[in-house]
């Protein structure tokens, strides 16, 4: 029986100039669920951008904040608290420098990682929720000077956007299994190296993030 409303957030910036960056990964992921399971575009409905449907029966909602990463906590909490919902029927899907390029893995609570917008939705909500982290890479030490504001903001390489790919339809098929079976499900999905491709297939077929991702930007 289907249980309330699931929320799926996907976790990025706002903006053309931000589109495809490592930085929207969560975005990228949501946008490649919505494709394959047909959701309508979506619409602004207060600080993010939504759609709504159903997958195999439960009811559920995607968004994309539109308040800028440092800020996904109160896009969240207004979407809880509009929904009446616990934070255990929230899932945030966001990038993750500490996982490799192509990898996911998938979690309930813990802390931010430093990263800024777990950071403002642990400011802002009770209770814990389960995340899908989407492996971005970490660049090599000496690169950006300990800054990392730069690579999460750049997009990824030639080299990457096959990898990229695999994840994200991965990370779609991981958050379907969360919606109707629960976070141990999506484990067992997200939390396996992945296979390498089959001779004669093309790794790079196919744009990261895809058509029909909503419109993303900055850190």
């Amino acid at each position: 029986m289907a249980d309330g409303v699931k929320i799926i957030i996907g976790l990025g910036n706002p903006g053309k100039q931000y589109q495809n960056t490592r930085h929207n990964a969560g975005y990228m992921a949501l946008a490649t669920l919505a494709k394959i399971r047909g959701f309508a575009d979506p619409s602004r409905f207060g600080r993010s951008l939504v759609t709504k449907g159903k997958i195999e029966g439960q009811r559920v909602i995607l968004a994309w904040p539109q308040t800028y990463m440092n800020n996904s906590g109160v896009a969240a909490r207004d979407l809880l608290n509009y929904y009446k919902e616990k934070s255990s029927n929230l899932l945030v899907i966001h990038d993750d420098m500490d996982i490799p390029v192509g990898r996911l893995k998938a979690s309930t609570g813990g802390g931010s990682g430093g990263h800024n917008g777990l950071i403002s939705i642990l400011d802002e909500i009770e209770g814990e929720f389960d995340r899908l982290r989407v492996g971005i890479g970490r660049p090599a030490k000496d690169m950006f000077g300990g800054d990392y504001a730069p690579y999460v903001l750049s997009s990824f390489t030639a080299g990457e956007v096959g990898d990229v790919d695999r994840a994200l339809e991965l990370a779609a098929q991981a958050t379907v299994l969360w919606a109707h079976k629960g976070i141990s499900a999506c484990q067992r999905k997200a939390n396996v190296k992945p296979k390498a491709p089959k001779a004669g297939k093309d790794p790079g077929a196919g744009a990261a993030g895809g058509d029909g991702s909503p419109e993303t930007a900055g850190e």
